[in-house]
């Protein structure tokens, strides 16, 4: 079976995909990958052939005037993006079996209809498909009621739809395919998989007929620590874990002062993992940081079970690795899905009420930091969790369902 992956979006969208690609080439399968730009030289480095879907995303993030915050400003990016999608996925599907998308991904389902091929869609959190148990990504209130969950999912497909299709049927077009109506009604009433944790996130029992679930994509991570991480983590008492992964702070400075100002302030030193924010260039040659150790980024299954606590964006990816690590987590949730994340790491015990990252001061964090560290019933919880957690992976699954389908 020959799978072309093409996930488009940030680490947290690429990574699980890398992870199903190691169990379908562990199979017998091949597996290559159509993927933003920024993400190519990564995808390599696991040995599997990959194309530039020629789309940066890291630069569209960094870029002067990018408002990730802004619906109005990510509408335009995904419109903006579709046309060197479609010549992309065309052109790097000649020979294969089935193409499974994740993140942002809209054209590869036309693109899987030209060629006449199965097309599967990955999501990593149950917030990207329709249901009265979770409102829309967009939405940062989780507690709504089912009726208005539900209001808010059949108000926003049709809107959806009708901000994508020209776009969509510009490129299915250039493919010689009929225009359709509702793109991405397309992709949710289509094969769908949701591959996240089910105590971290269960499946809504009201899905769409094809979503089906299967544990999260874990990227087994082997090899040994950079000796300085090491080092770091070795000395007592055990640091705080700070990353906010692909997410690009508005509050870059500030962020980086706040978040540091918090942990000395609970007596902890702190780990820095710097992200498309680059929180470790701010910091690293600030006098008086022997306390601190900023880089660029850490592998999460090797460094987050030597951590104390753990303060990030609410990820999908980071979220589940905090939980597998069984430690305490203080989300700052900045957009999408994070809220989804951040509210069932409360609910589950998991940390203290989240606090949105537009908001959080350094007293708001340090509170909250001090919550996570001391309440014996959230540490508690966290331990027993993780490693329930950490003994599942659903890539097997996955795998299975693929060969199935094609």
């Amino acid at each position: 079976m020959r799978v072309l992956l093409a996930p488009h979006g940030t680490r947290g969208d690429v990574q699980p995909a890398i992870a199903l690609a190691a169990a379908l080439r562990a199979r017998g399968h091949d597996a290559r990958f159509v993927a933003p730009s920024n993400s190519v030289a990564s995808i390599r480095r696991h040995g599997f052939e990959a194309e530039p879907n020629g789309v940066d995303l890291e630069a569209i993030m960094r870029s002067s005037g990018a408002d990730p915050h802004s619906l109005r400003w990510l509408t335009r990016q995904l419109i903006d993006t579709l046309a060197p999608l479609f010549d992309a996925i065309a052109a790097a599907s000649a020979t294969a079996d089935v193409i499974v998308g994740a993140g942002a991904q809209i054209p590869a389902a036309s693109v899987a209809e030209w060629r006449d091929v199965p097309y599967v869609t990955a999501v990593f959190c149950p917030c990207a498909i329709p249901s009265s148990a979770i409102p829309p990504p967009i939405v940062r209130t989780q507690t709504l009621p089912r009726w208005m969950n539900r209001l808010l999912w059949q108000a926003g497909g049709p809107v959806s739809d009708l901000l994508l299709r020209s776009a969509i049927n510009r490129g299915r077009a250039r493919l010689g395919l009929r225009p359709i109506h509702d793109p991405l009604t397309q992709l949710i009433n289509g094969p769908v998989i949701v591959a996240a944790d089910p105590d971290l996130a269960p499946l809504p029992d009201d899905r769409p007929r094809e979503a089906i679930g299967t544990d999260a994509w874990i990227l087994e991570e082997a090899g040994d620590l950079d000796p300085r991480v090491d080092a770091f983590l070795a000395r007592d008492p055990a640091p705080v874990y700070i990353g906010f992964g692909s997410m690009i702070a508005t509050r870059g400075h500030e962020l980086a002062e706040l978040t540091l100002a918090a942990v000395r302030a609970v007596g902890r030193r702190a780990i820095v993992a710097g992200g498309w924010a680059a929180l470790d260039r701010r910091i690293t040659d600030a006098p008086g940081n022997d306390d601190v150790l900023a880089v660029e980024s850490v592998p999460h299954a090797l460094v987050l079970p030597r951590v104390a606590a753990a303060v990030h964006h609410g990820g999908a990816g980071t979220t589940t690795a905090a939980a597998r690590a069984g430690v305490p987590q203080v989300i700052l949730p900045h957009l999408l899905d994070q809220y989804y994340w951040a509210h069932r790491v409360e609910v589950l015990g998991l940390g203290p009420r989240p606090m949105p990252v537009q908001l959080v001061t350094a007293d708001m964090l340090s509170a909250l930091l001090d919550t996570a560290l001391h309440d014996a019933r959230i540490r508690d919880r966290a331990a027993a969790l993780g490693p329930v957690i950490a003994s599942r992976n659903g890539v097997a699954a996955a795998v299975d369902y693929l060969e199935a389908l094609a």
